[in-house]
């Protein structure tokens, strides 16, 4: 069952990198706001430092400093694991990946819908002159 979460890195400064997963979790305890975590394939939305041409990164995360875009949606709740609700959910994401990015880097509600309705499938994007070529 152990697969990898990491779908896509995009470099969204020279010091800064958005990292998209997508991953099952078995639920519980949410240790940011001690609320319970259902059980389900998540999309997550992380910002990384780490400047152009170095190995090392670190999680960009502090009081007061709120990165647009970060964080995790439930997108297929679950009662039992699914290995195809989560081969879908990343085959979504690795389509339209540049798509996802957009609304991260704004961070606000609207954009949150309409990263949700993509990764759920409820929309698709139109296709970027990148991925048109391919």
């Amino acid at each position: 069952m152990a697969t990898e979460r990491l779908v896509h890195t995009h470099r969204i400064s020279d010091t800064h990198i958005r990292e998209l997963d997508v991953y099952y979790d078995k639920g519980g305890m949410n240790y940011w706001d001690y609320s319970k975590k259902p059980k389900g394939i998540y999309f997550a939305s992380t910002v990384y430092q780490q400047p152009v041409g170095s190995s090392l990164r670190s999680l960009t995360i502090g009081i007061g400093s709120q990165q647009p875009g970060v964080g995790y949606i439930l997108v297929v709740p679950l009662t039992n694991y699914r290995p195809k609700a989560l081969r879908e959910v990343r085959a979504r994401v690795e389509k339209h990946a540049m798509a996802i990015h957009a609304p991260c880097a704004v961070g606000d509600a609207a954009s949150m819908e309409k990263l949700k309705a993509i990764v759920t499938g409820a929309e698709v994007p139109a296709a970027t002159p990148a991925e048109v070529s391919a």
